[in-house]
């Protein structure tokens, strides 16, 4: 029995008894085809049902005689769109019901268009969704399904005026995109191209250059809603459209190619060109430039996969099919998938194709819906940990308080539940992220960790080997507001424990010492942070001068003298130096307007800060006994324990379960200052030790 078929709307009408005759038992390796005979009107009913028969091939054999549907079973726009099957077809002489969006591909293609194949593959109507040996056995066979296929249609859903609107738009700026890159790679092939050097939105110069009409922010916007379409996002077209290259992309009447939309994206989305502003949209052009990358990323051939990357060359070839396979989980967990399991079932092809180029045998676990979607991702992450002998993935769990789940392992991240691995904000993940080394004497030739699973264990526990660094005293969140957090300079040493001043030390903490194009961050970085505290300090004046609230004033100025008196610094102004700013700023309000607006809107540090303190999906900053400073995941408490596991990147936070017990509950990643390239593998006295996490 699937434990999941509630969520699966096919399961329980293909268990109908009137269906029962349909699907008959499939042959090894083979499936079964639609095709289509014609339409029939039910009598005394409205309805023009279309009619097909099943065929049944085994797949190799029917190589390019035969089309595959690629579409979403949910609405291809909304959300919240509940679809009751109303819709059906007859097939082998009985009515089988269908979805909505199936049922508009079905007529698009069969009745309103000329692009009717002989016979199509669909897979809510040839695989028998409720028999789950069959279902196990045809997501195994899809690969070749696709891949034998002599095109993919793609539907996107029905036309609607952001379609059109995006058809327009990309019909006349494409080609000008091309040639426009075209001159810049022709001075410098290696040049990548920056944001400042193109406005696509209101440059007139460049409009009549290349001849084109200008858009207007709305049009553009409908563009961001066309590529945010649902079919976009679904983790099963990755391999639809990578394991076959003919597409056929339908919206409605509208016609488009992957290669169009994926230059486009890489280019605009994937550079935030000058002169557009999606800040409405942000966090759709966001998503849409990762779906895009993430098919580049797997498309790449299996040989070029981190070919320059130093440390990849000291794995076995082993070792690489792993690497891989956990790079390419992890990167897909924005994706959606209906069902959970599937976030394991629909890279299994891309796993398996890369260990053949290696000629190596993984260890995968196949398709196989009778399993719970939390032992799927228990088995998936136990093989990554063992082979990798890495500990990245510790750093996607989520924080405590976001963990739907509480009786898995603390260190399991929850694949299975939507969103929530997508929605961690690791460090290894920002611009210079993988640079950190904390447990090993390079990033380029990393320590491999020491992991044990006991997994016969009831608390499956993790056991590695680590380093308790110390225990933390203080925990700062960033929503305490700035003062509080420039306050953490004063609980620090007047030098600190690397010789930085506590001003520093605060800054590059802040920002996990790096920016997003060094590590460690530049010197010059300071000025930015001088930038980012000047704009705060004025709007907390500001806003405590607009409700008369003298005590937020005084604090503002006792801390500034505090930090003037103790650990005097250029990014921090002094309070007489303040004084003079905020007189300024009050002469002339308007000013005042645009020089906050510009901060805010351009300071590189707000840019560099913001991934790192994300309410309960960020990080808390954290001041030890011995005087560190660091992030840690939110729900950190005083009295948690900085450990470094051999090996790791990152440092990790863990939390006692008890008094009486020496195991541990992992809350997630750590950064410490000062500490990130090794430096505690130097401390005197340093030993690992083991360490459980329940």
């Amino acid at each position: 029995m699937d434990p999941l078929a509630a969520i699966n709307p096919y399961v329980s009408l293909k268990d109908s008894p009137q269906l029962g005759g349909v699907y008959q038992k499939l042959p090894a390796r083979s499936t079964r085809l639609l095709k289509y005979k014609g339409r029939e009107q039910p009598p005394g009913s409205s309805e023009n049902l279309l009619i097909f028969e099943f065929e049944k091939h085994k797949v190799v054999d029917i190589k390019s005689q035969y089309s595959a549907l690629s579409y979403t079973w949910c609405h291809p726009v909304l959300d919240d769109f509940k679809d009751d099957l109303s819709h059906a077809i007859i097939c082998d002489g009985q009515r089988m019901p269908i979805g909505l969006n199936l049922n508009d591909a079905l007529q698009h293609i069969y009745v309103e268009s000329d692009i009717a194949p002989s016979l199509l593959w669909v897979d809510a109507i040839c695989i028998n969704q409720s028999d789950l040996a069959e279902r196990s056995e045809q997501v195994a066979l899809m690969t070749s399904i696709y891949f034998n296929a002599a095109n993919v249609v793609v539907w996107l859903g029905k036309d609607d005026r952001d379609a059109h609107e995006a058809r327009a738009l990309l019909s006349e700026y494409t080609p000008a995109l091309k040639e426009i890159a075209l001159e810049l790679f022709s001075g410098n092939p290696d040049e990548r191209i920056r944001a400042s050097m193109v406005n696509l939105y209101d440059d007139a110069k460049l409009h009549e250059k290349y001849h084109l009409t200008p858009k207007t922010m709305e049009a553009w916007t409908a563009l961001v809603r066309f590529l945010s379409r649902r079919w976009f996002s679904r983790i099963w077209i990755v391999q639809e459209m990578i394991f076959n290259r003919s597409h056929l992309i339908c919206c409605g009447p509208l016609r488009f190619t992957w290669a169009d939309l994926d230059f486009f994206v890489s280019l605009v989305f994937g550079a935030q060109w000058h002169g557009l502003n999606f800040r409405e949209v942000e966090q759709e052009t966001i998503k849409i430039a990762r779906v895009f990358t993430f098919h580049r990323e797997v498309r790449m051939s299996a040989t070029e996969y981190l070919s320059n990357d130093p440390r990849f060359s000291r794995l076995t070839d082993e070792e690489k099919v792993y690497d891989f396979a956990q790079s390419y989980l992890l990167s897909s967990a924005f994706l959606e998938a209906t069902d959970p399991r599937d976030r394991v079932f629909a890279l299994s092809a891309f796993v398996n194709s890369y260990a053949a180029k290696l000629d190596i045998k993984p260890i995968w676990l196949k398709a196989d819906y009778t399993l719970q979607a939390t032992e799927v991702m228990l088995r998936t992450v136990q093989i990554l940990l063992w082979k990798t002998r890495s500990l990245d993935m510790l750093s996607y769990v989520n924080d405590l308080a976001c963990r739907e789940q509480t009786d898995l392992p603390s260190w399991l991240p929850h694949f299975h539940i939507p969103g929530a691995v997508a929605s961690v904000e690791s460090l290894l993940d920002m611009h210079q992220g993988q640079k950190y080394h904390a447990g090993s004497l390079s990033s380029a030739a990393p320590t491999f960790s020491e992991i044990y699973l006991h997994m016969d264990s009831p608390g499956q526990e993790l056991e590695s080997q680590g380093y308790l660094l110390d225990t933390i005293d203080q925990v700062f969140h960033f929503d305490s507001g700035l003062l509080s957090i420039l306050e953490i300079c004063l609980t620090l040493p007047p030098i600190y424990v690397n010789g930085q001043s506590p001003i520093e030390a605060l800054w590059r903490t802040l920002i996990a010492g790096r920016t997003d194009t060094a590590f460690p961050a530049p010197a010059e970085t300071a000025n930015d942070f001088a930038d980012f505290v000047k704009g705060g300090l004025i709007g907390i004046a500001m806003e405590a001068l607009d409700s008369s609230n003298k005590e937020i004033l005084t604090r503002l100025f006792t801390v500034l003298g505090e930090i003037e008196e103790r650990c005097p610094h250029p990014s921090i102004p002094t309070a007489g130096r303040f004084k003079d700013i905020l007189d300024s700023v009050l002469a002339d309000m308007d000013g005042c307007i645009e020089m906050l607006t510009h901060l805010r809107a351009y300071c590189p540090y707000r840019t560099l800060i913001s991934p790192t303190h994300w309410g309960r999906k960020g990080k808390a900053v954290f001041h030890s006994r011995k005087g560190f400073l660091g992030l840690s995941p939110h729900s950190t408490q005083v009295g948690d324990e900085v450990w470094l596991l051999k090996g790791a990147k990152l440092f990790h936070i863990l939390r006692g379960v008890s008094v009486e017990s020496a195991d541990k509950i992992l809350l997630g990643e750590g950064y410490v200052h000062g500490f990130m390239e090794a430096e505690a593998l130097q401390l005197d006295g340093m030993s690992y030790n083991p360490v459980m996490i329940k």
